[in-house]
């Protein structure tokens, strides 16, 4: 989310605020002359605009405030609550008969509109969202990842959210962390911005720390995402009964056994990279890549997980600006040439670098045509951990060259000079 300066958001100036303002009183006009709209039980229990009651011709008047409102502070405002103070802030005050003597009407009322309208549209506040994270601890100080920060709970806090059923299924698995994130808006914006940045931090967790091949480590997430039995059930020859897959979730400390595999130039590239606002087109392909990454790690078949490797690899370093271009060169030897020329360092390294993103886009080819590519677990873990190094590479290289890298056009015409540029 990219929180607009608070000087913008009255960029409309006062002519829209008048607008939407007039708008309101127009519908406040319209629910006065309907006998439901009178009744108090009504604005509790049904839509406003149901059909059934003869309300819609003030839908649109409707959407128009709502969207008006939303364009000039959708950072701190989502629709829900934009609703519901135009409804039973406004409206349903100036409408029910029991509180017929505080109606207002003229310019009075148009005021009170533009009180309303002005209110939401300088709406500012911030939450402090805790989310639990499953089957990972944190024994030491408080880690910050992108806007996000895991901190060890206390038996104490958990406590208080176990003794709500309804909140903390008996089911729930194991937690010792949770993600807290200082999120902009009115509750539901909050949550949906925190959600957000803790998915994120949690991608660039598995993409960078995790293992490709068959593991336990999935089940460390959001609580709610992550399903809590690990083993399937299986009976041979009618009398034998036994588990496959393990018989639970792998436990992490944050510290000693995730973080310690970040050399700390690679941590500040990447949070340098997740805290920005303003991502250039090559560095929002870098985070699309991050996630495809991250979703390789959790449990699926192989082919899968192969599939989702090669979404980070085209998310990472695909897309041609020449459609006909392409036609003539195809993606695997687009892909190869521009991986060989971010990841190499000589030669060597870029045949090399070449000759397996060949190698594993065959593969990729048999998943896709034949349904099925026998992937062996040995081939995720190459091919992801040679992608997860193409992610650093990257972001080096867009550290190094800066704009030069800014789209995909740009990287194309950097892959060429490299082309054709004698040693």
């Amino acid at each position: 989310m990219v929180l607009k300066n608070k000087d913008s958001k009255n960029r409309d100036g006062p002519t829209s605020l008048e607008h939407l303002a007039i708008k309101l009183t127009q519908l406040v006009g319209i629910f006065r002359k309907g006998k439901w709209a009178t009744d108090l039980k009504w604005w509790n229990t049904r839509s406003i605009f149901d059909p059934a009651y003869g309300y819609q011709d003030g839908k649109s008047l409707f959407d128009d405030i709502v969207q008006g409102i939303l364009n000039q502070n959708s950072d701190m405002l989502s629709r829900h609550e934009v609703e519901k103070r135009i409804v039973f802030d406004f409206l349903e005050k100036q409408t029910v008969n029991s509180t017929e003597q505080e109606h207002l009407y003229n310019q009075s009322l148009v005021d009170k509109a533009k009180n309303l309208v002005k209110y939401l549209i300088e709406f500012e506040a911030w939450q402090t969202i805790d989310i639990p994270i499953a089957n990972l601890w944190n024994k030491s100080k408080p880690f910050e990842l992108g806007h996000v920060t895991f901190i060890g709970i206390t038996e104490d806090e958990l406590k208080k959210w176990k003794d709500d059923p309804v909140i903390w299924s008996p089911n729930t698995p194991a937690v010792g962390v949770l993600a807290r994130v200082k999120a902009p808006g009115d509750r539901t914006r909050a949550i949906e911005y925190a959600i957000t940045q803790v998915d994120l931090a949690l991608d660039v967790l598995r993409a960078f720390l995790f293992p490709f091949g068959s593991s336990d480590t999935w089940k460390i997430g959001k609580v709610g995402d992550i399903i809590v039995s690990t083993s399937t059930p299986i009976r041979i020859d009618y009398k034998t009964h036994l588990s496959k897959l393990g018989s639970g979730a792998i436990q992490l400390d944050l510290s000693n056994h995730l973080l310690i595999k970040f050399p700390n130039t690679q941590l500040e590239r990447i949070q340098k990279l997740i805290l920005k606002t303003n991502r250039t087109p090559m560095e929002s392909k870098l985070v699309n890549a991050i996630h495809w990454l991250a979703e390789s790690t959790k449990l699926d078949n192989n082919d899968a997980k192969f599939a989702k490797i090669c979404f980070a690899l085209e998310a990472l370093l695909g897309s041609e600006p020449e459609a006909e271009e392409l036609k003539v060169r195809g993606i695997t030897a687009m892909l190869a040439e521009r991986a060989a020329f971010v990841g190499g360092k000589d030669f060597e390294d870029r045949f090399t670098i070449d000759k397996q993103i060949r190698k594993y886009y065959g593969i990729r080819s048999k998943i896709v045509h034949e349904g099925a590519g026998n992937v062996k677990s040995d081939d995720i873990d190459e091919f992801g951990e040679l992608t997860r190094n193409l992610v650093f590479d990257l972001l080096i290289r867009l550290d190094e060259l800066g704009t030069t890298l800014k789209d995909v056009n740009k990287l194309e015409d950097w892959v060429k000079k490299q082309r054709y540029t004698l040693p």
